[in-house]
């Protein structure tokens, strides 16, 4: 299963999350929303960020990774959308309609149950 996680471009340049650390972390020890994959092979191929508010961005830059990807004769099969998103952004709703719209694979919400950081007022 080839993973792709749409992060929150705030929490990424503010390093509330550095590196993801959190998202690495939930799919090795198969928590949270990566549970589904705990007799699967899967890994994460990339992560892209939303673009900032409102999200607009977000399928551009996924069309630019899935770009890079087969260069690499890789594909994705999956998008997650980082718990940073889903747990603080006011834009989520417009995000997913956005990536099941266009993604073309399936669409998680959300990635790990660690405590997320409030960004937003």
């Amino acid at each position: 299963m080839k993973i792709v996680i749409v992060s929150c471009k705030k929490v990424r340049e503010q390093n509330i999350c550095p590196g993801d650390a959190k998202c690495m972390v939930a799919l090795m020890r198969r928590e949270g929303e990566f549970e589904r994959y705990k007799d699967k092979d899967a890994a994460i191929v990339g992560i892209v960020d939303c673009g900032d508010c409102p999200g607009t961005r977000v399928i551009p830059n996924l069309g630019v990774l899935k770009l890079q990807l087969a260069s690499l004769n890789e594909t994705v099969d999956v998008v997650h959308l980082g718990t940073c998103v889903v747990s603080v952004c006011p834009y989520k709703d417009d995000i997913v309609e956005a990536l099941k719209k266009k993604a073309g694979v399936e669409v998680v919400e959300g990635t790990h149950k660690y405590l997320p950081e409030k960004i937003f007022p």
